[in-house]
C-alpha cells in the first residue's frame, strides 16, 4: 500500500493545485522550516517526474520570488520541465515568477561546491564543432583538477549552467571531457564559450 502511494503519478494540474494551496510558505521561506517545506515540494515534484528538482531565489524581483524548475541537466527530462512550466496558472501565482531551467548569471563567477572553490579564471576549454549534431564537443581544463576528485566536475557543471544556462548546456554541448590544466596554448577562457554557443 505504501509503495503504491509513492509511485502514484500526478498531472501538471494536480501539481500546481497543490502548490497554490501551499504557496504562501514558499513565498515567505522562513529558514526555520526550510527542510520541511523543501521535502514536501520535492515529494510532489517527484510524483510528477522523478528527475525534476527546484530552486527558489533568495532575493525578490519586483515583489516576486523566482521558482526555478530544473532537470539537473538531464536532457531526457527537459520536455517534462517545459510542459510543467507551460501549464503553470500564472494569474493565480502572482507572487512567483515560474522559470524553466537554471538561467544564465553574471559572467565572472566563483562556484562553491562541497570542498571546491572554482573561479572562471581557473577553467579553460578547447572545442570541436559537430556539424551533424549541431553542437560543440568540448574539453574542459581545470586548474588543480585530478581524476580522483570528482567534486571539480560537479562544480564545473554548475558553472556551465550559470554561464550559458541549463537548457543550452543540454542541447548545444555534446561530448564533455575533463583534463587538468597544464598551460595548453590552444585552450581559451571558459568565458569565451558563451559567444560560441550563441552562434549555434
Amino acid at each position: 500500500m505504501l509503495n503504491n502511494l509513492f509511485k502514484k503519478k500526478i498531472t501538471e494540474k494536480e501539481f500546481w493545485s497543490w502548490f497554490e494551496k501551499n504557496s504562501e510558505g514558499y513565498f515567505q521561506l522562513d529558514e526555520n522550516n526550510y527542510d520541511l517545506l523543501f521535502n514536501k515540494l520535492g515529494l510532489q515534484l517527484s510524483k510528477y517526474h522523478k528527475d525534476l528538482t527546484f530552486e527558489f531565489s533568495v532575493e525578490m524581483n519586483q515583489g516576486k520570488r523566482e521558482f526555478i524548475i530544473s532537470a539537473e541537466g538531464m536532457v531526457s527530462a527537459f520536455p517534462a520541465v517545459i510542459k510543467l512550466v507551460e501549464e503553470a496558472p500564472c494569474p493565480c501565482l502572482e507572487k512567483f515568477n515560474i522559470v524553466a531551467f537554471r538561467q544564465r548569471q553574471n559572467s565572472e563567477q566563483e562556484i562553491y561546491f562541497e570542498d571546491i572553490v572554482l573561479n572562471t579564471k581557473d577553467i579553460f576549454f578547447t572545442y570541436r564543432e559537430d556539424k551533424e549534431m549541431n553542437c560543440l564537443d568540448i574539453v574542459i581544463y581545470i586548474k588543480g583538477y585530478t581524476e580522483e576528485n570528482d567534486q571539480f566536475i560537479g562544480a564545473a557543471f554548475i558553472m556551465l549552467d550559470s554561464l550559458i544556462g541549463e537548457y543550452d548546456v543540454g542541447v548545444k554541448l555534446g561530448e564533455i571531457n575533463f583534463e587538468p590544466y597544464q598551460g595548453e596554448k590552444e585552450a581559451q577562457s571558459i568565458l569565451n564559450l558563451v559567444s560560441l554557443v550563441d552562434k549555434i
